[in-house]
């Protein structure tokens, strides 16, 4: 699965590569916290002994789709300190946290995700699992973390950020991607 710095690397990436005007760092913040976040999941178990296979244990309910558009609505409930408008802040949250439960069906992990989850507990990997993932024992926690974040660099994020440069860069290069200027006979 993908270390839980590389889920919050994905709304930096997004903004890199999509944002027309300068996005509220607030906004980025809280965008970079709820793709993370999903892997909280993680102290039920140890806190609660949570049993693996409920759909409160990892990969459940905390990465469903649903928890991503609850998030959403918090976010577009706090608009104001976020400093943008209430749907900017729904999706860009919503969006940030539906990542986190897509990128780990997309890992060779034994966990499939509940993404659908309240509407089914079935939990689904994608067909197409290009990333290594393993659990981290606490005995070789910074051997594995280092082997790992070796792995998520070359795999995950440098070509998150290349991938986001070349968007940006075709934004600000084609005519066609940028807004077209406001003529003063327009506003009248």
């Amino acid at each position: 699965m993908p270390m839980t710095t590389t889920h919050a690397l994905v709304p930096l990436a997004a903004t890199l590569a999509f944002a027309k005007a300068p996005v509220p760092w607030r906004l980025v913040i809280v965008a970079a916290f709820a793709s993370a976040a999903p892997d909280l999941d993680w102290f039920f178990r140890h806190l609660f002994h949570v049993a693996p296979e409920s759909i409160y244990a990892h990969r459940g309910a905390t990465h469903s789709l649903f928890a991503a558009l609850s998030a959403g609505l918090l976010a577009a409930s706090a608009h104001r300190q976020l400093g943008v408008r209430p749907l900017a802040a729904g999706v860009a949250v919503s969006a940030a946290m539906a990542t986190h439960g897509l990128l780990d069906m997309m890992t060779n992990s034994v966990q499939p995700v509940a993404y659908l989850w309240p509407l089914s507990s079935v939990r689904l990997f994608a067909d197409w699992r290009p990333f290594h993932g393993s659990e981290v024992h606490m005995a070789h926690l910074f051997a594995q973390t280092w082997v790992r974040f070796r792995s998520e660099l070359w795999q995950i994020i440098i070509p998150m950020f290349a991938l986001a440069a070349v968007i940006r860069g075709f934004r600000l290069l084609i005519p066609s991607f940028r807004r077209p200027p406001v003529s003063p006979s327009a506003v009248a």
